[in-house]
């Protein structure tokens, strides 16, 4: 149905919540705040940005430093890919569909992917570095259509937030949503699925 199929990062192909989430908490800790596991997990699903200003730490920028640092360290040493995410992958390469990435992240990412064997099966990568307005802006996959001639029509852009999928749709793309966690049940969604092997039967 799909030829072209264009991801998103943290939480669509990465398993970064569980990591993000525990970083932030010992980040809290250090600043003497403390929050559940479930609410700072809700806060950053709408955007780490949003959970950085609803804890109101008093020098932002050092804590998002020390938030990613502890981030860092603990997705080298143990994060993987989404369940399902690597065979969605795999199964659009050696179907002649391509795959393409779409992050806010810099080039961190690519570290992860290359470790799991997973950084051939894109096409191209859009990260921080290439400056583009943030989604649900679809200035990004403007360009991918431009630049690799994609008909937008056979495009699926996949995330795990409201944006990613609005971002497909303000480029004339399609939207799938994965959203395991029931964050987005209000979000009226052409394609959603609660595991990422769903989105094999739908590419």
């Amino acid at each position: 149905m799909y030829d072209n199929i264009i991801y998103d990062f943290d939480g669509t192909v990465a398993d970064s919540y569980p990591y993000f989430t525990r970083a932030l908490k010992l980040t809290l800790e250090h600043y003497g705040k403390e929050d559940t596991y479930e609410s700072i997990l809700a806060n950053l699903k709408i955007s780490v940005r949003h959970a950085l200003r609803h804890y109101a730490f008093p020098d932002r920028a050092e804590a998002k430093k020390m938030m990613y640092d502890i981030y860092h360290r603990l997705a080298l040493a143990e994060q993987g890919p989404v369940p399902g995410a690597a065979e969605a992958l795999r199964y659009a390469s050696q179907n002649g569909k391509k795959n393409f990435l779409y992050t806010h992240s810099d080039g961190f990412p690519r570290l992860l992917l290359e470790k799991w064997g997973l950084l051939d099966e894109f096409t191209f990568i859009i990260d921080s570095t290439f400056h583009f307005p943030a989604k649900p802006a679809p200035d990004a996959l403007n360009y991918l259509c431009e630049r690799f001639s994609l008909d937008r029509s056979r495009s699926l852009m996949v995330g795990d937030r409201d944006i990613d999928v609005l971002a497909g749709l303000n480029a004339g793309m399609h939207g799938c949503l994965f959203d395991d966690g029931h964050f987005y049940d209000s979000f009226d969604c052409e394609h959603t699925v609660r595991d990422m092997h769903e989105l094999i039967g739908i590419i």
